[in-house]
């Protein structure tokens, strides 16, 4: 019901896939990017009481996407994944909502600030 109003728009969703252990010792994420389709939409007010506790300033917003995103959870080693969209890169900061078997889930994304090119 919603398309007409607010379609889909395209989007690449940047997943880490393990990572690359350097001559160093330091580490470097590897990335597997995913074409998907998204729906994106101002946070709501009830979006806003869920994530109150998140302490961020920063540009959010909430993406409806198919299949199950996991949001950041350092003990479980799970999240950090990036989504481009709107000529920028938006962390996955908070699952709102799943909804069945991995068919769809409603995310927070905050934009993430890029560093010049020199």
């Amino acid at each position: 019901m919603i398309a007409p109003v607010n379609g889909q728009i395209q989007a690449v969703l940047k997943v880490t896939n393990g990572y690359t252990v350097n001559d160093d010792f330091s580490k470097t994420p590897n990335e597997l990017e995913i074409s998907v389709m998204i729906e994106v939409q101002a946070m709501s007010t009830s979006d806003l009481r869920q994530v109150q506790n998140i302490n961020q300033q920063s540009d959010m917003r909430a993406v409806y996407i198919r299949g199950g995103i996991k949001g950041l959870n350092r003990p479980l080693q799970t999240g950090g994944d990036i989504l481009h969209f709107y000529g920028s890169d938006w962390k996955v900061v908070q699952v709102l909502e799943e909804w069945g078997m991995e068919e769809w889930t409603k995310l927070v994304v905050s934009r993430q600030i890029t560093r010049p090119r020199s």
